[in-house]
């Protein structure tokens, strides 16, 4: 999950460049677990690598403290032509679905 607090004391308490943040990563990744089955499906390792590349930076940027890790194997696994355990990208996908609500919770308060 994303550790809100840290974003808001980075942000001196600005909740909408917050807001915004959430907004554009909503808007920008609305498909990409979508993305990553499809990917991981067809087995498609360099698209796989970039996909979990973006994802590790868009998700450190916003102080994500849980999945990071895993992340960064998958994306290890793909650069070196493994196939990351199934388990792994389901993982990633269900932590993905908790991110998303965390955001969409935030916007709507």
């Amino acid at each position: 999950m994303i550790n809100i607090s840290i974003l808001e004391e980075m942000f001196d308490g600005d909740k909408d460049i917050l807001r915004q943040l959430f907004e554009l990563y909503l808007e920008e990744h609305s498909t990409l677990s979508d993305t990553i089955n499809e990917q991981y499906k067809n087995n498609k390792l360099p698209e796989l690598f970039r996909t979990f590349h973006t994802l590790y930076g868009a998700l450190s940027n916003l102080c994500e403290e849980d999945i990071l890790p895993l992340i960064k194997a998958i994306e290890a696994n793909a650069k070196n032509h493994e196939t990351p355990p199934q388990h792994s990208i389901d993982s990633v996908i269900a932590e993905l679905a908790k991110i998303k609500q965390q955001m969409t919770d935030y916007l709507n308060d």
